[in-house]
């Protein structure tokens, strides 16, 4: 039983820190009080009768939410992964300073997998990113592109995503590279709002890219 009392006391004390409806979050906070009181009698050894029926419509009730963080959690789709070559890289980088604006860029991996573009528009729709509040400085913009970068390399082993710290622009977002039966492209996302565009289609007084650092 040492995995359930595990179990019992994280989902008791422990915060989650996805986005809920009213009535899920009422569903949770009661859940944790069935759990709490189930706990407390299952430790005194006095689990009689009447609790049972709780223990019960505890353990639905853990089985409903369940099935909804499978279905926060586990993607219902496969993600299609490669490796880009150094060659590939080079090319977009290059083509990046091409542009100009690059003041550096800075890379934190040695081997980067990238998606095709229909594969990506499904990360997108299933990430929940965009539906996070946005807090001054401690949940700006470039926590917004951090954190959609570590949830896709996490979540789906695709790392071809880099964070943007746009300075002439005072934003940040992401660069995304994708590899498909057209080659290998990049293009611009604002995780805040899910928009994907390219380069030309951008608007400069969000991403304007004049001076601008890469972490990828």
């Amino acid at each position: 039983m040492n995995w359930l009392s595990k179990l019992c006391k994280r989902f008791m004390s422990q915060s989650l820190t996805v986005t809920f409806t009213e009535d899920e979050a009422r569903k949770i906070l009661d859940t944790r009080q069935k759990l709490r009181q189930w706990y407390n009698l299952a430790s005194q050894g006095v689990i009689g009768a009447p609790a049972e029926e709780g223990l019960k419509n505890a353990i639905m009730d853990i089985v409903d939410l369940s099935n909804k963080l499978y279905e926060w959690y586990v993607p219902p789709f496969q993600v299609n992964r490669v490796a880009l070559t150094d060659q590939e890289l080079d090319a977009v980088i290059n083509d990046l300073k091409s542009k100009g604006g690059m003041v550096a860029w800075l890379p934190l991996d040695g081997t980067y997998y990238a998606t095709d573009l229909e594969t990506f528009k499904k990360i997108v729709e299933w990430d929940w990113t965009d539906t996070r509040k946005y807090l001054v400085d401690t949940f700006d913009c470039d926590k917004f592109a951090m954190y959609f970068k570590a949830r896709v390399s996490i979540d789906f082993g695709i790392n071809a995503i880099g964070v943007i710290l746009d300075y002439s622009s005072e934003h940040a977002y992401n660069l995304v590279i994708l590899k498909d039966s057209q080659g290998v492209r990049w293009m611009l996302y604002e995780p805040q709002t899910d928009d994907l565009f390219t380069y030309e289609q951008r608007d400069q007084s969000f991403y304007a890219m004049k001076e601008y650092v890469l972490l990828l």
